[in-house]
């Protein structure tokens, strides 16, 4: 099916047109603003309850902070509650999970999913319940309702298979499966020693062919390297309708670059949907439209606030501060108030393109929805939002990949300037060509002028080997 012009009508039709939608009548995105907070806060409500009968950590830091639990009824009532620091998570995650007693058969640990890195460097575990995957799996059947695919569409999951449970490869079987749709796992990534499983992109090529794949689910860099390297070996993906792009933002200048190498019908008519995924959601928000904002499947499981960096007080919507978590309705790892360590805008009410209830992420910088807290620099005085950066690169032609790189001057004094280097992997154009039109866009952009360094693409992001490309690295 052609999706066009989204529009609320549009979109309640398209729900009302297939039986696996339609009988979701509970559906919270359909349901009125106000009907929709009045939900949130008796899932809130039962969520405190839970927490502070059964959350080591929240047990302690109610009593420390002395948190009154019972009068934490309302959304605004949350400002009552301390946030909770990545740090504080990744120090002890076992102090978040829920030890209910007793327990009943839902609230056993049915799946542990691990972070894809964190500030320590190694991943973090967070445990889900039966009761949660419950809940998931709805989450993940109105994220793909969202994203405008039906039953008839068949997924090539592009994810790693990697030796530790993630989001991205797991949850895209779920969507496939809530759905029914049919679903083709390419199973690429880098084997481990004795285990001959993993196929080549080349051979992803060939299942999608093969299968006559219309949607696509991986991290935006791998596809766009799909879709080059598909249209040099002549790969016919011209049943592809959806791309699924998580874990990377796609700006405005890679959507186009990867419909253009598209062939068929595909070329014009592709909608490439940029999610917003991490692993305290369990999924993706996802977009209704191309740039329409990334809507949270499941407003009756998280409650999103935007933070002032500074006061930790919540912001207005529309603008830019730390994304914040809350989870309403969970019994595995349960969070309050937690800070994703995302820069972010948010918008509430009702989307003006497909007419659903709740929070949507928004764009603020470029045409990317979220950076890095940490990656905001200062470069020669001036403070430098890297999306700005990224933002231009994905508009220049014949580059592949690419890393910024924020050192000292000099690294034996603290005192001295930042200085940035973008690490380039090109194919197809001159390099001094190509560092002339960088260093320009750059300078027009964000007023800098960056060092530029060319190396090899595996030297950047291997993805046999890692579900994220590292695109900025802070060696201050």
């Amino acid at each position: 099916m052609k999706i066009g012009r989204v529009t609320p009508e549009k979109a309640r039709e398209f729900a009302a047109s297939l039986p696996i939608y339609a009988r979701d009548r509970e559906n919270p995105l359909w349901m009125s603003p106000e009907e929709l907070k009045s939900l949130q806060e008796r899932n809130l409500a039962r969520q405190m309850e839970l927490v502070a009968a059964f959350s080591p950590y929240y047990r302690e830091m109610f009593k420390r902070e002395k948190v009154d639990v019972g009068k934490i009824r309302t959304l605004e009532d949350l400002e009552r509650v301390p946030v909770t620091s990545r740090e504080s998570y990744l120090r002890n995650p076992l102090s978040f999970l829920l030890a209910v007693d007793p327990p009943d058969a839902l609230d056993v640990t049915y799946e542990i999913t691990y972070t894809s890195g964190t500030t320590t460097g190694s991943p973090a575990p967070f445990f889900n319940t039966a009761y949660d995957m419950f809940n998931i799996s709805l989450q993940l059947r109105r994220t793909a309702e969202i994203s405008w695919m039906t039953p008839d569409d068949t997924v090539l999951n592009l994810f790693p298979y990697g030796s530790l449970p993630h989001i991205g490869f797991y949850r895209t079987i779920h969507l496939a499966s809530t759905v029914g749709m049919k679903l083709v796992n390419a199973l690429v990534g880098r084997d481990a020693p004795g285990f001959s499983l993993h196929r080549t992109m080349d051979e992803a090529l060939e299942l999608g062919e093969k299968h006559g794949v219309s949607v696509l689910s991986g991290t935006g860099r791998y596809e766009r390297e799909l879709i080059l390297r598909g249209e040099k070996l002549g790969t016919d993906l011209s049943t592809l309708r959806v791309i699924l792009a998580i874990g990377d933002a796609v700006p405005e200048d890679m959507r186009k670059e990867m419909r253009e190498h598209l062939h068929g019908p595909c070329e014009r008519e592709v909608f490439v949907n940029n999610g917003y995924g991490f692993t305290e959601c369990q999924g993706t928000f996802v977009e209704c439209c191309e740039f329409g904002g990334n809507h949270n499947p499941a407003p009756n499981l998280y409650h999103m606030e935007v933070l002032d960096p500074d006061s930790l007080r919540p912001l207005p919507d529309g603008e830019l501060g730390l994304l914040a978590i809350t989870h309403l309705d969970r019994r595995g790892t349960v969070l309050l108030r937690y800070v994703v360590g995302d820069l972010a805008a948010k918008e509430e009410g009702v989307c003006p393109h497909c007419g659903r209830s709740g929070c949507r992420l928004v764009m603020r910088v470029g045409s990317t929805y979220a950076v890095r807290a940490e990656e905001v620099i200062r470069v020669g005085g001036k403070l430098v939002n890297p999306e700005v950066i990224k933002s231009e690169l994905a508009g220049v032609k014949g580059v592949v990949e690419y890393q910024l790189v924020v050192e000292k001057e000099d690294p034996e004094n603290p005192f001295s300037p930042d200085r940035l280097t973008l690490r380039l992997s090109v194919a197809g154009r001159m390099r001094q060509e190509l560092e002339e039109e960088v260093v320009r866009k750059i300078g027009e952009a964000a007023g800098i002028t960056p060092r530029v360094e060319f190396v090899q693409s595996p030297e950047i992001y291997d993805p046999t080997m890692v579900l994220k490309a590292t695109r900025f690295l802070d060696k201050r």
